[in-house]
């Protein structure tokens, strides 16, 4: 109980190694962070989930952990991964899902519509 720990804690496991990824993505399930990440592959995950659930810990929590961290921004550079880790988290603080926030197709019908319909009634 060293750090205060919140529903508004994110805490990333990422050891060096990987070492002791399951050691502590077991103990920070345990708590009452909202966001909890797991650094590494999809085989590694796999791995670590078996042993949680083995060690009773509920499938509800496993479900809220995020694994493999970060959102698919397709990089490899460890600036890269760094960058989707920090995406993910600020995501999940303000309760979005990372979608790009390009616009809808059906707005730019829209738009198109309305300024031709301007440019042919100035014509």
């Amino acid at each position: 109980d060293f750090f205060p720990i919140t529903p508004n804690t994110a805490i990333v496991i990422g050891t060096r190694g990987h070492n002791f990824d399951d050691l502590a993505l077991f103990s920070a399930a345990k708590t009452k962070a909202g966001y909890v990440g797991l650094l590494g592959s999809t085989r590694k995950t796999i791995m670590i989930y078996e042993s949680l659930l083995k060690q009773g810990v509920p499938e509800s929590r496993l479900r809220q952990i995020h694994a493999p961290i970060g959102l698919d921004l397709g990089g490899r550079s460890p600036e890269e991964i760094a960058l989707s880790i920090m995406a993910e988290i600020v995501a999940w603080r303000h309760e979005r899902n990372g979608e790009a926030m390009t616009m809808a197709a059906s707005q730019i019908d829209k738009i198109v519509k309305k300024v031709s319909k301007i440019t042919s009634s100035e014509k």
